[in-house]
């Protein structure tokens, strides 16, 4: 290792070498940090769909907006009338499962 090239290159390679597992153990941190976050997301009733979905989906079917037309004013009774409606109805509680926070 007396010529200077091939000093050159020997550090060149450890070098590369270092930048190599330094971006190796920032692209799998990465990748765990995503796989991680998107677990967490899952709901809790993943490995029992069934009641979820026919929750939802009986729920999707008995909602109706209150007017079809979305520029169709309404009062403020009104809008308290269908909150109470859905929480005696139990589209709330669909809606706080459904969108729950992680």
């Amino acid at each position: 290792m007396d010529h200077p090239v091939a000093l050159f290159l020997y550090r060149f390679k450890e070098n590369v070498m270092q930048v190599s597992k330094i971006a190796l153990a920032l692209t799998a941190g990465a990748a765990l940090v995503a796989a991680s976050a998107s677990f967490a997301a899952v709901p809790a009733a993943v490995d029992n769909p069934a009641p979820v979905a026919t929750q939802a989906q009986s729920q999707a079917q008995s909602w109706a907006p209150a007017q079809q037309n979305a520029n169709t004013k309404i009062t403020r009774a009104q809008v308290r009338q269908e909150l109470v409606d859905a929480e005696h109805n139990g589209q709330l509680d669909a809606l706080r499962s459904l969108y729950r926070g992680s």
